[in-house]
This record gives structure tokens, sequence and C-alpha cells, in this order.
């Protein structure tokens, strides 16, 4: 139950910085995904694998959260918890590198797909070219970060 509740203050918490940050950043056409990019680091980070039920159920929980189309975010992480889960074995042999450009290409498609639902008929590829850049870049970025500060990136899950 505590660790249940670590969780959902951490998806509340994760949803707030995308909320305040996304003001800032739609100014320039970019789309930081923060909510999805945590959530896909708890489970590449996760010892267990995680259940399509429980990845259902979060990403109903960040739909109710975030307001969205009840279902949109559900099916999403449904699929990188199934990508992530598939080819666990196959990360420990990449590179920082290639986890990284998976991640951001990932948050890419995820950017891709919400935009194509949710904004039919005011789709941007130069938002979705941007925010691929910088989103590639910033996991790089925590990457490097991670290696020189392990210990601030060190989750016991």
């Amino acid at each position: 139950m505590k660790n249940s509740a670590k969780k959902i203050i951490a998806l509340f918490l994760l949803n707030y910085i995308e909320i305040s940050t996304s003001v800032f950043l739609s100014k320039f056409s970019i789309i930081l995904p923060i909510t999805f990019l945590g959530y896909s680091f708890y489970v590449y980070r996760s010892r267990k694998n995680i259940s399509p039920i429980q990845a259902f159920l979060v990403g109903l929980f960040v739909d109710l959260i975030q307001g969205n189309f009840f279902g949109l975010n559900a099916i999403l992480f449904c699929i990188i918890t199934y990508l992530i889960n598939s080819y666990s074995n196959a990360f420990k042999i990449f590179s920082y590198l290639q986890v990284c450009l998976f991640f951001g290409l990932s948050s890419t498609a995820y950017i891709g797909f919400s935009q194509l639902i949710l904004n039919l008929y005011n789709f941007s590829y130069l938002t979705l070219i941007i925010s691929a850049i910088i989103n590639i870049t910033l996991c790089m970025g925590i990457a490097i970060f991670s290696s020189y500060f392990p210990k601030i990136f060190r989750l016991k899950i």
C-alpha cells in the first residue's frame, strides 16, 4: 500500500511538472511528455515485469488527472510496457546511446499518436521534429547526469 501511494504521488508530481512547463514550451513548439517518460523509466528500472493490467490502470489514472480522452494514455502505456518488457534482456547489452534513442523516439511516437487524436486538424510536423530532438537530448542528458551522480537515480523498485 505504501509503494502504491508513492507511485500515485510521483504521477501527480510528474503531471504537475508537465503541465507547468507545457505553457512555456508551447511557445517554442516543444512538447515534453514528462509523465510518459517517468512511467517508462519506472518500467525500465523495475526488477519485475509490469503486468498489462497494471499499465492499463496507470494509464487510465493518468487520463483522469490530465483530462485526456479516456483510454489514450492507457493504450500507449500498455504498448510501452510491452515493448520494454519484451526487450528487457536486449537493453542490458545496449549502450546508453541506444537506450536514450529508444526512449526519445518512443516519447516522440507518444507525442505523435496523442497529437493525432487530440489535435487532428492542428497537427504539426514541426512540433514533432523539434520535440523529437529535445526529447532525445533530454534522455541523453539524464543518462550522462545519472552516470556522474548515480546515487540520485538509484531507485529501489
